[in-house]
């Protein structure tokens, strides 16, 4: 089996709102991955979830069987492209992905006055002609954003925060690197706290344990907010504390900057396959300018 194919299908989980548990490699061509959902009501639902090369029925459906039937309480799925199973619910590769589906774009991109939006919105304001709240407004606009300019899927938590102790979301760089997020709508800016830091931590490290092995590093933890409070020194200084309490680094951009990133994009959408994200990431603080540099690079090398 091929390591891609398990990033792909963990990839198409977490953005369609699972969680990821145990994942057991049965055998070389044979890994089941145990997650888990919750309903609208909070209700918790388990899958185990075979992914196998197997040309027909082996020891492991029989293991996937007994998951489904010896009071685990977890629904049994397998993808396989050559065999269907009458014990459990059966899917080649292609109609399971196709099921659930990849990225979805709303479209939220390509509004007039983006950036405006945004920094209204990260300053808790409710824009002229939205509906909503300004703080979950800002969550989704920066989900939206992210997935345009990081060409990655992202995955935003929403309800899911309730059950358990997650990030506002996390990006799926295509780079295998894994980036949480944390969006804040604060009227006055926002300052990072040494509570957050610690909040920060837990995120990274929760994430690095479930999701690392199988899709990549935690490479940073991103920020996104209407108004940076802190200075440069100070955002700095916390981002040294995140690393010394986790190996990750920290990074803050404010709302309209990411706004205007995608205004720069928006007639150049080619040149997102060839960003260099990790030159973006050189700082704590993301700046327009950096961006810019970079988009330049692109140019004059005529990589595109």
């Amino acid at each position: 089996m091929q390591k891609e194919e398990l990033s792909n299908l963990i990839c198409t989980l977490t953005i369609n709102g699972f969680h990821l548990g145990k994942v057991e490699r049965l055998t070389p061509d044979n890994v089941i991955v145990n997650c888990h959902k919750y309903d609208k009501l909070g209700g918790r639902v388990n899958y185990s979830i075979l992914l196998s090369e197997d040309k027909a029925e082996s020891a492991s459906c029989d293991s996937l069987w007994r998951m489904e039937s010896n009071g685990e309480n977890s629904k049994a799925i397998l993808i396989n492209d050559y065999f269907a199973s009458a014990r459990f619910d059966s899917y080649t590769k292609a109609r399971f992905f196709d099921t659930l589906g990849g990225m979805v774009n709303t479209g939220l991109i390509l509004i007039p006055n983006l950036s405006e939006i945004l920094n209204q919105l990260g300053h808790n304001v409710l824009p002229l002609g939205l509906i909503g709240k300004p703080d979950d407004l800002h969550e989704l606009y920066v989900k939206e954003c992210l997935q345009f300019i990081m060409a990655s899927p992202v995955r935003r938590y929403g309800i899911d925060r309730a059950f358990q102790k997650l990030p506002d979301g996390v990006v799926l760089g295509k780079e295998r690197i894994l980036i949480p997020i944390d969006s804040k709508a604060y009227s006055n800016g926002y300052s990072i706290s040494a509570d957050d830091i610690k909040r920060f931590a837990f995120y990274c490290t929760d994430f690095r344990q479930r999701y690392s092995h199988d899709y990549g590093p935690v490479y940073s933890f991103l920020v996104i907010t209407g108004t940076l409070s802190d200075s440069g020194e100070s955002i700095s200084n916390r981002s040294n504390e995140l690393y010394n309490e986790c190996n990750v680094k920290l990074n803050c951009i404010e709302s309209k900057v990411l706004g205007l990133m995608v205004e720069a994009l928006k007639n150049e959408p080619h040149l997102k396959s060839a960003l260099n994200w990790k030159n973006i990431f050189l700082k704590p603080t993301i700046e327009l300018k950096q961006f810019e540099i970079e988009l330049d690079r692109i140019r004059k090398d005529k990589i595109l």
